[in-house]
Order: structure tokens, then sequence, then C-alpha cells
């Protein structure tokens, strides 16, 4: 093969992107883009854009040597190469990809096993050849498993490149000396188990992104929508929230909403994994890439595009999430700590023993590299699982501490209740100021306010036909209210708390109604030009689920705090209704005192999920270990949160937590799985000269078991042997009287 080395510096201004192309040969290109280490979002979406091109054919991106090695048919020239991945960098700098590439990256080749496995293989099969039947020269043998190793040993060259070292030198270090020695079976097994590993690891994450990218196959580009009593065929960008989409028998659902009208069975496994068909009729939620079979349904577009439970899921997988944990960082810490120690050992023993074998034993020693690729993997099928099941988590330490959490504080408004507020009344300080004028100033105030109160406001407003008054300027207080300027005059709309800040007296509204101390309505104060027009009621009354979610997180010994910015009053009678405890509530808690509240528990040594869905809930949200919100909560909210409620039902999180822990106990298993063998055989190396391939055997095997075992988190707890398995043993250890006591908390659905 030709082959040619090309360096050269490549700025070109309208990139932004420094790059440099180090090697050239036929049909492979070399680059190095130091971007790509500390981007792992640039590197992403650089790698999609990359193999969605007809004659890419695979993509290979390493962080550690800031590295982009495409392989592409020979016969493209290396000048349009060249010209098209410098269109490619420019895209990959806009966060969102261009229009089409999720359509072309659905055609992903599958990893090529025969490519990936062929030369470890038959260097496997020369080796044992050569040690058995046919007096081969071990020059040819040793080259076969040098060049079948080399793909491994260039990753620890890179990294060395860099001054930094993992377990892997210790791997090259023992594979080399037996190289050299002239047993070549155990290299060359060690290779192919290497190579199988990650193969398997590679084909689990391509597999998982070609079931989801199918989900999109089906999509129509075109909807049907009702307009002025007609079916109208439009585009599927241009369907806005609140539009009726009318869907028919074979077709697939384009958009997630609540039916208004027909019933329709309805295919769900593309998108859950569940084979089951389910009916849907008025007032049920439908969900995006499903399909009718049969049936028509009018439905009242809830969300569209990426906010779909599909949509999210995609992003899941092109936002490049952090699938490694702590204890993965735990467990290579220790085993890159050991290097060194390893080294000196092997030299002693070498020394007093004059034992080749049993002093290159210690090399073995091992457990990043199944860490490497178990851990990910394990991840990867939760998070995969979690958001076929409406809950999208967007990294492997968030299900990490998901699994840990034992403190979950709740924001009231919005989220422990159904944030459909309902204004019940209105109550002036004198007769001179009508109940109209009040709420009219009031909705004028919160026409670009999206809290859920405002809403109630507007709506309100709009019942009774009161049109807003203009607005010159506004300023939303987060957590106490709006100050805007009105016609000349200043307006307030908050709480009691913000017109206090601005000396507004608020006790002539309390001295006419004694009662508004009382009452279990919530209260929306009204002043303009200093003086105070009124007062707002309105009722938010709790989700059907949050006295359920609360009980089941109390059965887990998981304590739940309540925060919220009304009065105490109304914030204990929430409380009371669903099962807080008093003393775990705080009223009139601003963001600043919802922060503050975080922190404390923290420090307390707990670990703390934060779920709310509302701008005023975005810092605490940052502070907490884990934090929560729902899709239809604001943008900020939602970006701010590592788990995402696709379905907006509080008892997922309840189900997120059972699927983190179940992923947690398998990453710990695999860690077993790992460590003991590799400890196990470097023991009997030392002390007994353990053959080299049962070595290999023991050890690389137990990194491929444990790759196995981390594909678990895809399958529904019912239908998983392993842990049914697990749960007879419990069971069978369990005391009676122990048993008997135990209350179920969950069952996923």
């Amino acid at each position: 093969m030709e082959t040619k080395a090309v360096s050269r510096d490549s700025r070109p201004a309208e990139l932004g992107v420094e790059c440099q192309i180090v090697h050239v040969t036929v049909g492979r290109l070399r680059i190095r883009v130091p971007r790509i280490a500390a981007d792992a979002a640039y590197a992403n979406r650089l790698n999609w854009l990359l193999e969605s091109f007809d004659f890419v054919t695979s993509v290979r991106i390493n962080p550690v040597a800031s590295c982009l090695i495409i392989y592409h048919h020979p016969e493209v020239p290396i000048l349009t190469l060249a010209e098209q991945l410098q269109q490619v960098m420019q895209q990959a700098e806009e966060p969102e990809l261009p229009v089409g590439v999720l359509t072309k990256t659905e055609l992903r080749p599958m990893i090529n096993w025969i490519e990936r496995l062929g030369l470890p293989v038959f260097s496997l099969g020369l080796a044992w050849v050569a040690s058995r039947l046919l007096p081969i020269p071990p020059l040819l043998v040793g080259g076969v498993v040098a060049a079948a190793a080399w793909p491994f040993v260039s990753r620890v060259f890179e990294m060395a490149k860099r001054q930094q070292f993992d377990t892997d030198l210790l791997d090259v270090l023992w594979l080399g000396l037996y190289t050299v020695k002239g047993d070549f079976v155990a290299p060359a097994l060690m290779v192919s188990l290497i190579e199988t590993g990650e193969a398997l690891r590679d084909t689990t994450a391509r597999s998982n992104e070609r079931q989801v990218f199918d989900l999109l196959s089906g999509i129509d580009r075109y909807a049907w929508v009702e307009r002025d009593g007609q079916e109208v065929r439009i585009p599927l960008k241009e369907v806005q929230r609140g539009d009726r989409v009318v869907v028919s028998a074979g077709e697939i659902i384009p958009v997630s909403g609540r039916v208004l009208r027909g019933t329709a069975l309805i295919d769900e496994h593309k998108l859950t994994g569940e084979s089951s068909l389910v009916s849907r009729s008025e007032g049920q939620v439908v969900h995006a890439s499903t399909q009718v079979l049969e049936g028509k349904l009018c439905i009242l577009t809830k969300r569209i595009g990426k906010d779909t439970r599909v949509g999210l899921t995609v992003e899941l997988l092109r936002s490049a999430p952090v699938y490694d944990t702590r204890v993965q960082d735990y467990a290579s810490h220790i085993a890159n700590a050991a290097i060194l120690p390893t080294l000196l050992l092997s030299g002693l023993l070498l020394v007093l023993t004059r034992d080749f074998s049993r002093a290159i034993a210690p090399l073995h020693l091992d457990f990043g590299y199944g860490m490497r690729i178990a851990v990910p993997s394990t991840v990867l099928a939760a998070l995969t699982y979690a958001a076929r099941h409406g809950i999208y988590i967007r990294s492997g330490r968030a299900l990490e501490m998901l699994s840990q959490v034992d403190t979950v504080v709740f924001d009231k408004t919005g989220t422990l209740t159904q944030g459909n507020a309902e204004v019940v009344g209105v109550k002036t300080v004198s007769r001179r100021i009508s109940q109209a004028e009040v709420l009219r100033v009031a909705a004028s105030t919160e026409l670009n306010n999206t809290h859920p109160v405002a809403a109630a406001i507007l709506r309100a407003a709009e019942a009774r036909r009161l049109t807003p008054y203009p607005c010159d300027t506004w300023d939303y207080r987060i957590g106490f209210g709006v100050i805007a300027q009105i016609d000349g005059q200043r307006v307030l709309v908050g709480s009691e708390r913000l017109l206090q800040q601005e000396n507004i007296d608020t006790s002539p509204i309390h001295v006419r109604y004694p009662d508004l101390k009382t009452d279990s309505q919530s209260v929306v104060y009204v002043a303009r030009d200093g003086k105070l027009l009124g007062v707002i009621l309105y009722t938010d009354p709790p989700r059907p689920e949050s006295r359920e979610l609360i009980a089941k997180l109390h059965a887990q010994s998981i304590e739940t705090y309540m925060l919220t910015g009304d009065n105490q009053r109304v914030a204990e009678r929430v409380a009371g209704q669903l099962g807080i405890e008093r003393d775990h509530v705080y009223a009139e808690a601003f963001p600043d005192r919802k922060v503050e509240m975080v922190k404390a528990l923290r420090d307390q040594g707990r670990t703390v999920a934060f779920i709310g869905e509302g701008i005023n809930d975005a810092v605490a949200l940052a502070h907490a270990d884990v934090s929560l919100s729902f899709a239809s909560g604001i943008d900020m909210a939602r970006e701010t949160a590592e788990v995402v409620l696709l379905d907006d039902d509080l008892r997922g999180i309840v189900h997120a937590i059972a699927i983190a822990k179940r992923a947690m106990s398998i990453v710990y298993q695999n860690t077993a799985i790992i460590a003991i063998p590799n400890i196990g055989v470097v023991a009997a190396g030392i002390l007994f000269a353990l053959d080299p391939v049962l070595s290999v055997i023991i050890s690389n095997g137990a990194a491929l078991i444990a790759e196995l075992n981390s594909l678990r988190p895809f399958l529904d707890p019912d239908s998983d042997p392993i842990a049914q398995w697990i749960e007879q043993m419990d069971a069978a250890l369990t005391p009676p009287e122990a048993a008997s006591a135990a209350t179920p908390v969950f069952s996923p659905a």
C-alpha cells in the first residue's frame, strides 16, 4: 500500500478550530484536533456529522490523544475529503445539528466483527498451530501477534506521549515480554479477548443508537392538522403546540399530546420495548413515534420535536453523556496507583526467584480494562431503559447519585401541585376600587410571565373580557413577583414580602378581611403608585399522584421536604394533605432560601435530590446532589436538571431511583467479577507459576462476563433471571418475621 505523510497547520478563521493533518494513507486520514480532548459535545457532533457521509466507512475518536481517524473509500480524493472536513468542523460548532443529520446518521454501519477480530483471531490460530502442529518461524508468528496487538499498544504510546499512564501499560509489558520469550499463544489470546470486549461494548452502543434512530424512520415529514374544520396536510416542522393533529390507522403519531376524540389501538414497542398493545381514547396521553394500528385519533399537541420522549432520547445520545461513575474512578485510581509498586514487585520477584513466569505474574493485575468496558455499558443500558420508560437521565454520575438519595426536596407550586392554578376571588381595600380593575392591572403585568399563577390571572382576566393595559417596562423579581411601569405608574404584583420591601402597607386589606390570615387560599398582592389596591385569591390543588409518591418514598426510608414561596398556612395545609411532616415544611422560601436549605441538608451528610420546574428553582437544582424536573418545565429548569421526567408524572421519581439502584448494583457486581479473578490470577502466578494461557482466560474472561452482565439493565426486572435468582436467595436468607414486615415500595410498569 502506498503511504505518504503530510503535516500542516490549518487554522481557517471561519472555523475557530485548530487542526493538524498528521498522517494520510489510502483510505485513512488521521487528524489532530486539540478541542476534542476538552469538549466532548463537540467531539460527539463531529463524529456524527462525519459518519453521515456515504464515503466515510467509520470514524474513531481518541480524546486522550486529541486525534480523529477517518476511514473512507480509497477512491475519494484527499482534497475533496479535506473540503468536506472543513464544512463539518464548522457545522459541529453549532450546538444544534443541521436538519437532516438525524436521518443520515441512522444508516451508521454496525461494528464489522471480521475487521475488528479477524487479525487477533488469526494470530491466535497461528500461534496455536505453531505451538502444537507445525514449526512456523517464530519471527513470523511474533510479527502477526504484534500486528494484532498494535491498535492496543498504540493507544498506550499515545497516552505515554502525554505523560499519562494507566494499567494498560502493564498489559503491554506482559504482552511484549511473553512475545519476546516466544510464548505466543497467551499474548494472542489476550489481544483477542481485549478486542472482543471492546467490540462488544461498541456493538452495544451502536445497536442502541440504531434502535433509537429507528424510532425516527417511520415518522412522516408531514402531519394532518385540523384548520377551520378541515384536515390540512402541513410540514411537521410547522406544527405548533395547541394544534389538533389527526392520525389514522397505519400512521405513526408525530407529536406527543392528549387525545381530544377517538379511540385507537396503539403499538408502543419501538418506544418502550414492550410488545403489548395499548388502547388510547379521549383524555389519555399518546407519544410521538408510536403507531396507530386501528382507529383514528385527534390529538391536542403538547410536545413536538426534541421535547417528545423520542426527541429527548435522541438528545441523550447526541449530548455525549458521561458514562463514568465514582466506582469506576476509584477502581481506576487504585489500579493506576498500583502501577509502580507492581513493577517493583516484579523486579524483586525476578531477583529472588529467577523465575520469569512468577516475576511477570503481577503485571496481569488490571482492573482498569474490565471497568472501562463494563461500567459504560451498564450505564448506557440503564439510561436507555429509563428513557424508554419516560425518564431522561443525563449521565452516569446522576445515575449513581440517584441510587444513593436519602432526602428528596420538593418545590410546591407546579411540582407537588398541578400547576393549574385557578383564581377563586378578588378582594379590594375599598369599595372605590373595583375587582375588575385589580384583576386588569395584575393581568397587564403578567403577560410575559410563565409562572402558573400568572397564567391563572391571565385566564381569569380573559374570562371577564378585560383588556390589559399597555406595559411600558417589566421586571420579574424571582420568587417575589413583578414590578412594571403602566401609564407612568409603578405597579407591583406578587407576594406580601415584595410589597414590604417597597415600603407599601398591606395592613388595610387584612383589617377589612381578617380571614385572609386563616383562609386556605393563596394570595397575590396588587399595588399601584405606592398604594395597595387589593389581593387575588387562588388555589392550586395537589397532583393526584403526589400523596402516593410521598408514601412510597417514606416506605424506602427517604425523607421528604417541601419548600415554597407561599405562606406558612397554605404550605402546612398542602403538606398535611400529602403526608409531609410539619417540621419539614419551609414557607416563604425564596430562591436564596431554597439554596440554603439544600446546602444545609447536604452539610448533614445527606444525599439530596431536589425537584422543581420553575425559574426560581434553577439555582437550587444546581446545588443539589441530583436534580429533577419535568419536560414541561421552563427551559432553564429542564436544562439545569440532571433527570427529566418526560411524562410529567411524579411517580417517575420512584421508578428512576429503582432503575439507578439496580444499575449500581450491577456495577458493584461487575467490580467483584473483575477484581476477584484478577487478584486470584496474580496470587496464583506468584505462588504457583500459573500457566499464562489459563491466567488470560480467567482474567480477561472475567471482563467479558462483566460486559455481558452489564447488559441486564436493558431487561425489565421481571424478565431478568439473575435478578430473580438474587431475590430468591435473599428471600431464603431473610428471617420469616423480617419478610412479613417488609413493604413493597415499587413495581415498574
